[in-house]
């Protein structure tokens, strides 16, 4: 077998072994997680400005703390004449889409470098994007909120997709179809959890396959550690929800509003909070990805 021959072998069986890596995807699916990679290349090669202004719906939001439209707060302020020495860039580790195929979620690890002459520590955190097909059929954040974790920049995070599901079309402990029905579900949480144990109510709306993002530690994405980490806070938890959306398909949605965390000991923590629902096989509605924003006093 000669060289040439060899090298093109080798080459199909390592091209072979890389696509078996791969999720298995439904196009809608890979059509968003290809969004959030060019978002992510945009940040690098034009900067955060740029990249943000082009792949922000008009009424997408972030948190400067509080949620503000995106586009408009940047473009409130001009253009900086030089681009700013720092480096976004990330990459989707877990994807979710709704089976309308018009609204999904992505979230993974970031890391943000300072390209100074004498720069700051990079920094690392996972982000959390919330995306919503637009009328021209392209993809754009509705939301973006993350956190900050420990150093990662050792630590791989192959991209995962979230079960499929195909719930049941009634049951008797769904809700309605539209956005306020699930900002009524957040109320309900919050009176169980008012009522109760903060962790027990949190244990009984989680999704088996839930993702519990907090600051300064690395997503809580197994049920027995999350378990372990709601189970060893002893706090008490109040929220109020601002929005919330939902998908075309009444599978998929999120809220999002203020919350005040007050455990003993310390002072009361307040911020912001995203949740995202989906329905289960059983056509409950569950929250599959959980994210806190604490505010600075």
């Amino acid at each position: 077998m000669n060289r040439f021959l060899l090298a093109v072998l080798l080459l199909l069986a390592l091209l072979s072994a890389a696509a078996s890596q791969q999720p298995k995807m439904s196009p809608a699916l890979a059509s968003l997680v290809a969004a959030e990679r060019a978002f992510a290349r945009t940040s690098v090669e034009k900067g955060v400005r740029e990249s943000f202004l082009a792949f922000f719906a008009d009424d997408g939001i972030n948190f400067q703390p509080g949620p503000v439209k995106t586009r408009a707060a940047i473009l409130k302020r001009p253009a900086p004449a030089t681009r700013p020495p720092i480096v976004l860039n990330w990459e989707p580790a877990y994807a979710d889409i709704s089976s309308a195929g018009d609204l999904g979620y992505t979230t993974g690890p970031y890391v943000l470098t300072d390209k100074s002459p004498q720069p700051n520590p990079p920094h690392y955190g996972f982000y959390f994007s919330i995306w919503k097909k637009q009328l021209d059929g392209s993809w754009k954040v509705a939301l973006d909120l993350g956190i900050d974790t420990p150093d990662h920049s050792q630590r791989k995070f192959p991209l995962q997709v979230a079960p499929r599901v195909s719930p049941a079309r009634s049951t008797a402990n769904s809700v309605g179809a539209d956005a306020k029905s699930l900002m009524k579900l957040d109320r309900d949480f919050l009176a169980q959890a008012t009522a109760g144990e903060l962790a027990r109510a949190y244990l009984d709306y989680l999704d088996e396959h839930a993702r519990l993002h907090r600051d300064g530690s690395f997503p809580f994405t197994d049920r027995r550690a999350i378990r372990s980490f709601l189970m060893s806070k002893s706090a008490q938890m109040t929220w109020d929800p601002i929005g919330a959306d939902m998908s075309r398909s009444n599978d998929l949605g999120y809220t999002y509003g203020s919350y005040e965390l007050k455990a003993s000991g310390s002072p009361p923590e307040k911020g912001y909070y995203v949740r995202v629902w989906k329905r289960d096989r059983n056509g409950a509605w569950k929250v599959v990805l959980d994210t806190l924003h604490p505010v600075a006093e």
